[in-house]
């Protein structure tokens, strides 16, 4: 049997400096260099990469076999053929140099097929061409659907519609980092109800992990927000202001009344103030569904009554039920008059019975009612006694 000189090489290109052994055996001149036109590695890719027939001769694990050659002692390979880092990779890992691949390390089987090493999963992989050799699953799938699946363009060199970069299409031999406006707004566009902390990239650490850490582009929009104060309020307090925004005015519906029924301090107060949980649910972290993933903030009365946001009002029973209510945005006083809820006097009670007819000033209601920020609007009529 002829003596076969050297170890076949199943790639493109060596991922490792290596001096070939010198020429001859039964394969044709310049199969081990590199720089010839017979170089194995260009003939392997031409021939759709037959490994069974470099196995007929070297052993089924490339030891040496029959003709006694090994491909990984014989100075070329360090490890078997069907080894990833064989076609490519640097370093010691399978990660090629070229392109974007140190950038995206951690994902692999997310934009390819990994093969096994067996002879017929590293064959079909090292066959394909820059158009199969991509494949797109995992974290790199819009989650939810999409209106266009994730796609690889190999002559612009673009990836499409892929969840990690959104409406972006980063060109992956550019060389240049990625800055935060590269994917998505800094701050995305959609955060613009959180303006008072969403105002510049600088500002994604009130509310997100450093980027630069494992958490970001996991699939999961970590939020490390644990105070209410974080996104509105200040001094203490969670009610705005200041509101999402940053805005202060009462004129603003993210601020609006929420002093005047809040604050207990105030000194022309005509009733105990409210909690938050009597008009909103009152979430016990920040990340709770329903809290800060609606378009508008959930208005909701536990005791009956509507929101109507076009307004915007409220009918509620501390408003005497009065269709339209008070407009929330409206800071003149006027909703604190004694007929801004009911008549002055009233005509009709709570249970709709006729109201004894009496002067329409304060001191003839308090021949009957005690008047005070502890008994108005209450949910009990107080009565003095006689």
């Amino acid at each position: 049997m002829r003596q076969a000189a050297f170890a076949l090489v199943m790639v493109l290109g060596c991922s490792e400096q290596r001096g070939p052994p010198p020429p001859g055996g039964e394969h044709s001149e310049g199969w081990t260099d590199p720089s010839s036109t017979n170089f194995h590695a260009k003939w392997l890719a031409q021939n759709a990469f037959p490994l069974p027939r470099c196995q007929q001769c070297h052993g089924e694990d490339y030891a040496g076999g029959a003709v006694g050659v090994s491909c990984t002692q014989s100075g070329c390979h360090v490890q078997a053929p069907t080894a990833c880092t064989t076609c490519h990779g640097a370093g010691g890992t399978p990660r090629p140099r070229e392109g974007a691949h140190w950038a995206h390390q951690a994902f692999c089987s997310t934009c390819h097929v990994v093969p096994v090493q067996t002879t017929e999963s590293v064959q079909q992989h090292a066959s394909g061409d820059a158009s199969t050799l991509v494949e797109f699953s995992g974290l790199a799938v819009p989650d939810g659907g999409a209106d266009a699946a994730p796609a690889w363009d190999p002559g612009m060199q673009r990836c499409t519609n892929t969840y990690c970069h959104g409406a972006a299409s980063p060109t992956w031999t550019s060389g240049a980092q990625i800055p935060c406006s590269g994917c998505h707004g800094a701050p995305p566009a959609n955060h613009a109800r959180w303006q008072r902390v969403a105002s510049s990239p600088a500002a994604c650490a009130s509310c997100h992990p450093d980027p630069s850490g494992s958490t970001h582009l996991n699939g999961v929009v970590d939020i490390t927000v644990t105070s209410c104060t974080a996104c509105h309020g200040s001094d203490g307090h969670p009610n705005p202001p200041l509101a999402l925004d940053g805005a202060t005015d009462p004129s603003d519906r993210g601020v609006g009344a929420h002093v005047r029924h809040l604050d207990g301090t105030l000194p022309d107060r005509i009733s105990q103030p409210l909690l938050c949980n009597d008009c909103h649910v009152e979430p016990t972290q920040v990340v709770q569904p329903g809290h800060f993933d609606q378009a508008q903030t959930v208005v909701r009365f536990p005791f009956g009554g509507a929101y109507d946001p076009s307004g915007p009002t409220c009918s509620v029973w501390c408003h005497f039920d009065r269709s339209p209510g008070p407009v929330w945005t409206d800071d003149s006083g006027r909703y604190r008059k004694c007929d801004a809820c009911h008549g002055f006097p009233p005509t009709v009670t709570r249970e709709n019975n006729p109201h004894p007819s009496v002067p329409g000033e304060l001191s003839a209601c308090q021949r009957c009612h005690p008047f005070g920020p502890t008994t108005h609007v209450n949910g009990v009529v107080d009565f003095l006694q006689p």
